[in-house]
């Protein structure tokens, strides 16, 4: 047996209470406001594969600007208890929900006012554009998942469970 291989109670690098870096007590005013410039950065860096499959697809041009006419044409196309469930009403209701989440967001508080007007609207038709693509990948998510689970998952499951007799056979 090779020493400290063992099984007892030695002094090894297990779980245990240590002394690692904890949160600490925080210092000064916390997170500072990032500039206009840091923020768009953020954003194209979050949302770059996204931004690269729309425009693979059509739904939006080389400026980021939509295609409505492509989207609403691809949309027409699915099958029509899919489409059913992507309502303006479910949309609107998400949108609503992200924008009161939004201006409750203590950092966007703490921002208020540190951009020109110019950049204020800038962030806010990003943040708007942020909103609606997330509401709409988070109903569209939703709503595939519902259509596969009645369309596929549900009769695959009554088949397992109420096979059907085969001719002649019980």
């Amino acid at each position: 047996k090779k020493p400290g291989k063992g099984k007892g109670k030695g002094k090894g690098k297990g779980k245990g209470k240590g002394k690692g870096k904890g949160k600490g007590k925080g210092k000064g005013k916390g997170k500072e406001c990032p500039t206009f410039d840091e923020i768009v950065a953020m954003v194209e860096e979050e949302f770059a594969e996204d931004a690269c499959v729309l425009s693979e697809i059509g739904w939006i041009d080389a400026e980021g600007n939509e295609n409505n006419a492509t989207i609403m044409d691809d949309l027409a196309s699915l099958p029509y208890t899919l489409a059913a469930e992507l309502s303006e009403d479910k949309l609107a209701v998400c949108v609503e929900n992200a924008i009161a989440e939004w201006s409750q967001d203590p950092m966007m508080k703490k921002c208020e006012g540190k951009y020109t007007q110019e950049e204020e609207e800038a962030l806010e038709d990003i943040f708007m554009h942020i909103v609606n693509y997330k509401c709409f990948t988070g109903t569209f998510d939703d709503a595939c998942k519902g259509y596969i689970r009645a369309v596929y998952v549900e009769p695959l499951l009554e088949s397992l469970y109420y096979p059907t007799e085969v001719a002649g056979r019980k």
